[in-house]
């Protein structure tokens, strides 16, 4: 039997961090993961003999148990998965499963069609580019050869027995008027729509024994298929017996609380003890690692990288956005622009900010540090943030805030700003310019071209953190301020905050001279 002898002391996980179990129970089976899968219950020990024996391939100790799970069978002898959603970071051998399994079922289960998508006909060319060269490498598989069509575009592998393996890319036409016995699709995190899904896994709806298996590493929030079809996977495995038994579900990943921990500039290696350099974490994203993928591979994309580029592509992490262009506040750049002992010197700054459903609002302050600089936070009252469901509570509050006297109470929602009139407070109505000015001091401050000379700063509220995650950009007129619709994240502390810090920096309401209130914290 082929094998890999790992060369290294650190090894890749071989089960996946989050799996679909098997439906078969009972003593443990050759498998060796302790499951009690048996060449009886299984294809995929064929599947890896065949690789093995037959091409001469050795078998990943991970593509050997994916095998063996993925082709479980049901008690009438057809596949147990109709749907296989397969995450794994990048370069782990998963265009070598690809081959070893259609392969196999062409030579051995003689399917009559196999179809391979991508979002380009390159990358979907490439396993059976790859597939092809093996079987006309074998004398004993060449032989069962009735045609082979190499033109672009148009490439096909048509065996003796009548089994066709063909490619497509991935679009809303792709495969339409064939029926497809084993349905590949690579790089689902590329899919925003279900165009393509919906045309190409639907050729399957017509054979008794088909198969989709989908392939990606961890996209984006704009990754609408793979995103829909994660949760549904790690739901399906948290609660196996609520489940569609049809739906298999294997993933590689690193824990999603791991990320950067560490607080340095843009252009500044990540400190040892940054949780980004966890090989527990390494391991369970790339169980290639030890036998292709090194450490010092690893290491050095984590030294090159962006922070989501390295967590998507290397620890098949889900980010907010891997859009240079809207990644507005770098993570490292936020984390040290961090001063949990700042606190506000002389009279604040207010920014209340509404979102178009009204669903939340957020009360921001904006002033001068007593360490230096500027002060941005979320108001609250002891341990609750002025943060909050509705906007009944905005006015209350902020005649309540009116005891710390401050410069001025920016507000962007007109109806808030009419009964904020009519209670007797002293506003500035925002405009759509004034939130633009804002967010332009708010970046400039922490994220501006001279960031070593960063002068805005907050003590680390996760609620504010978060909505800086999640922020991106909308036009307005050449410039940009805070997108407000279509969001998977709430930014409404975060706009809150830049029209307080607008209203620090360019608005002043004449108020009487009273005490002021240094600190309601």
């Amino acid at each position: 039997m082929l094998s890999y002898a790992p060369p290294l002391a650190a090894i890749g996980s071989t089960t996946p961090r989050i799996f679909t179990p098997p439906l078969v129970t009972g003593p443990p089976g050759p498998c060796g993961c302790g499951c009690a899968l048996t060449p009886q219950t299984s294809k995929g020990f064929s599947a890896v003999e065949f690789a093995e024996d037959m091409i001469g391939m050795a078998v990943l100790p991970w593509q050997r148990w994916l095998l063996i799970h993925a082709l479980e069978l049901r008690s009438d002898g057809r596949f147990r998965y109709r749907t296989i959603v397969i995450l794994i970071a990048r370069q782990n051998g998963k265009t070598t499963l690809v081959e070893i399994k259609n392969l196999w079922k062409m030579f051995v289960l003689q399917v009559p069609l196999i179809i391979g998508t991508a979002q380009t006909l390159d990358i979907s060319e490439e396993s059976w580019d790859k597939a092809v060269e093996i079987v006309e490498s074998v004398p004993d598989l060449a032989v069962e050869v009735r045609h082979v069509d190499k033109t672009n575009g148009k490439k096909a592998l048509k065996l003796a027995n009548g089994s066709r393996w063909k490619i497509a890319a991935a679009s809303r036409r792709a495969a339409r008027g064939l029926a497809g016995d084993d349905v590949n699709l690579d790089e689902l995190r590329e899919h925003q729509t279900w165009d393509a899904w919906g045309a190409v896994t639907k050729t399957t709806m017509a054979r008794p024994n088909a198969q989709v298996w989908a392939f990606s590493n961890a996209g984006d929030d704009k990754s609408a298929v793979l995103n829909d079809l994660q949760a549904k996977g790690r739901s399906a495995a948290a609660n196996p017996a609520d489940a569609d038994p049809t739906f298999g579900h294997f993933e590689w990943s690193a824990p999603d609380d791991v990320k950067c921990t560490c607080v340095h500039g843009a252009t500044e290696p990540h400190r040892p003890d940054c949780r980004l350099w966890d090989r527990e974490a390494w391991a369970l994203a790339n169980p290639s690692l030890g036998f292709t993928i090194t450490e010092q591979a690893i290491a050095t994309a984590l030294g090159t990288d962006p922070e989501a580029v390295f967590r998507t592509e290397v620890l098949c992490q889900r980010v907010e956005s891997l859009d240079p262009e809207w990644q507005v506040i770098g993570q490292s750049l936020w984390l040290a622009a961090e001063r949990p002992a700042s606190k506000l010197d002389g009279r604040p700054a207010f920014g209340v900010y509404v979102p178009p459903d009204r669903s939340y609002a957020a009360i921001g302050v904006a002033g001068a540090s007593i360490q230096g600089g500027r002060h941005i936070e979320i108001t609250g009252d002891g341990s609750r943030l002025d943060y909050r469901q509705g906007v009944d509570w905005v006015i209350p509050r902020l005649i309540e805030l009116e005891r710390h006297q401050p410069s001025v109470v920016v507000i962007d929602d007109k109806k808030l700003q009419g009964a904020a009139e009519a209670a007797g407070l002293v506003i500035h109505p925002a405009t759509a310019t004034d939130m633009v000015t804002g967010c332009g001091y708010l970046y400039d401050g922490i994220a501006g071209p001279d960031a070593q000379g960063r002068d805005v700063f907050h003590i680390g509220q996760p609620a504010l953190t978060d909505a800086v995650r999640g922020a991106v950009k909308r036009d307005v007129g050449g410039s940009w301020a805070w997108q407000r619709r279509d969001l998977t994240t709430d930014i409404t502390p975060l706009a809150a905050v830049s029209l307080a810090l607008f209203g620090h920096s360019t608005v002043r309401v004449h108020r009487p001279n009273q005490q002021f209130f240094a600190s309601w914290r």
